[in-house]
C-alpha cells in the first residue's frame, strides 16, 4: 500500500462563465446540488471577485497569484488579441512541482496555446468533453503515492455555444440586467442546461475521488473565471461581469458560513500555499485569506479587490469593496439597463445606447447587486476616496506599453 502523502492532494477545478449562476448562490432554478454540496461541506466566498471579466486575464491571475498587468496576460491568448504570460512568470502547477508535487491537467485550460508553457506533468482528455474530463479522476487517484499531486481540471461545456436542450420543466432565472424577452429566456434556458450537466459531471470527479479514499486528504478548489456570458456581465467590469463562484474544501477547510469579506482570484495561490505550508514566491501579489478563514486572525486581509478589461478603444478599471464598486471607463458605450440586447454578442455596442460611458460609475453592490443606478453624482467622496485607490495600486493602472505578440502570429 503506497504511504499517504505527508501534504494534502490539491484538485483545482474550473469552469468558464458561469459567474454566480448556481444554487448556493440563489439561483433557485438551477440544479446544482453537487456544486451546491461542495459549498456546504467547505467554504462559499460570497465576494469573489475575477481581475477580469474575459477568460485568459482571470486565469492568468489565478494561476499565478499576480495581477494581468504584472504577468503580462492583460487579454486573451488566441486570434486577434495574441496576449502571453511573461517568460519569468511562474504558474502554479509549476511551483507545486518544485515543491514534490506531481502535476496533471485534464482538459481545458486557456492560459497559454501552448500547455507545456504552464509546467504539467501530465495531460488527459485533451478533447473537451466533460464527461472525459471527470472520467480522468478515475486514473489518476488509483495509484496516488508517495508524493502529493496536484490535478487541474477545466470544464467547457458553459461557454457558447450552448448544445443541450434544457427539459421543459424547468425555471429560468433572468437577472434583473436583462429583460425577460423570449429570446434571452430560450438562450438561458440552455446556458442553465449546461450548468446542469456541468454539475452532473463534478460530482462523478467527486465520487472517483471518494472511490480510491483521496477525499479527506483533498483540497478541493472550484473557481469560475469570470460573469455569465450575457450583455453588462462577461466583457464588462461591472459586477455582473467580474463576480465568480469560488468554493473551497478539504483539511482546513471544513465546512462554516459564507466567507463575506472580499477577495481577488489572485488570494487564491498564497492562500493554497499557506495552507500546504508553502512559502509563495515574493513576486506574488495576491494576500493569503489562510489566517482569516482558520481563525487565527479576525481581519480580513484585504478590503478591496481590483479589476481590468483592457481591448483597443474600450478599456476599464475598477475597484471592489464589500459596499461600492467603482468603474473607471477609458473609452466605450454605454447601455441602458434592463437591456434586451442580443444575448449571443458581448453588447458593448448593441442593444439600446446611452451615449459614451462616463469616466467614473459607482454602485452600491448591496442595494444594488446588479449595478442598475450609478450613483456617482450623488456622492462624489466615496468616488474620490475610491479613485485614490485606483490611482496608487499598480493593480489598476492603465498598461502604458502592451506587451502581446504581433498580431501576425498564426
Amino acid at each position: 500500500m503506497p504511504a499517504e502523502p505527508d501534504r494534502p492532494n490539491v484538485v483545482l477545478i474550473t469552469s468558464h462563465d458561469l459567474g454566480l449562476h448556481l444554487g448556493c448562490y440563489g439561483v433557485g432554478t438551477g440544479k446544482t446540488p453537487n456544486l451546491d454540496g461542495l459549498a456546504a461541506s467547505g467554504l462559499q466566498f460570497n465576494n469573489a471577485v475575477a481581475t477580469s471579466p474575459v477568460c485568459s486575464p482571470s486565469r492568468g491571475s489565478l494561476l499565478t497569484g499576480r495581477y494581468p498587468q504584472s504577468n503580462g496576460l492583460i487579454g486573451l491568448t488566441h486570434s486577434p488579441w495574441w496576449w502571453r504570460l511573461d517568460e519569468e512568470e511562474e504558474t502554479l502547477p509549476e511551483l507545486l512541482g518544485e515543491a514534490g508535487y506531481e502535476t496533471h491537467l485534464a482538459d481545458f485550460q486557456h492560459v497559454a496555446p501552448d500547455v507545456k508553457r504552464l509546467g504539467f506533468d501530465y495531460r488527459h482528455s485533451a478533447d473537451h468533453k466533460a464527461d472525459e474530463t471527470a472520467g480522468a479522476a478515475r486514473e489518476i487517484f488509483a495509484d496516488v503515492g508517495s508524493d502529493p499531486i496536484y490535478v487541474q481540471f477545466g470544464f467547457s461545456e458553459t461557454h457558447r455555444p450552448f448544445d443541450r436542450e434544457p427539459a421543459d420543466e424547468d425555471g429560468i432565472h433572468v437577472p434583473d440586467y436583462l429583460e425577460g424577452t423570449t429570446e434571452i429566456r430560450e438562450d438561458l434556458a440552455r446556458f442553465q442546461a449546461e450548468i446542469n450537466y456541468l454539475d452532473q459531471q463534478v460530482g462523478e470527479l467527486l465520487r472517483h475521488l471518494e472511490e480510491h479514499g483521496e477525499r479527506e486528504n483533498t483540497i478541493v478548489v472550484f473557481a469560475v473565471d469570470h460573469g455569465i456570458p450575457y450583455p453588462g456581465a462577461k466583457w464588462w467590469c461591472r459586477d455582473p461581469g467580474t463576480e465568480i463562484s469560488l468554493l473551497v474544501d478539504g483539511p482546513d477547510f471544513e465546512s462554516a458560513p459564507p466567507v463575506e469579506p472580499v477577495i481577488s482570484n489572485v488570494d487564491v495561490l498564497p492562500t493554497l500555499f499557506d495552507a500546504l505550508d508553502l512559502s509563495p514566491p515574493d513576486r506574488v501579489e495576491g494576500m493569503s485569506f489562510y489566517d482569516y478563514l482558520t481563525g487565527e486572525t479576525e481581519n480580513a486581509p484585504r478590503e478591496a479587490a481590483f479589476t481590468q478589461f483592457t481591448t483597443g478603444g474600450d478599456e476599464s478599471r475598477g475597484v471592489v469593496t464589500e459596499q461600492y464598486i467603482l468603474i473607471r471607463n477609458f473609452g466605450g458605450r454605454n447601455i441602458e439597463y434592463p437591456t434586451d440586447a442580443d444575448p449571443t454578442s458581448r453588447g458593448s455596442a448593441d442593444g439600446p445606447s446611452a451615449g459614451a460611458r462616463p469616466y467614473a460609475q459607482l454602485y452600491d453592490r448591496v442595494d444594488d447587486p446588479h449595478n442598475l443606478s450609478d450613483i456617482g453624482d450623488a456622492h462624489p467622496e466615496i468616488v474620490s476616496s475610491l479613485r485614490q485607490r485606483t490611482n496608487v495600486d499598480g493593480a489598476c493602472q492603465r498598461p502604458t506599453a502592451p506587451r502581446r505578440r504581433p498580431l501576425s502570429v498564426p
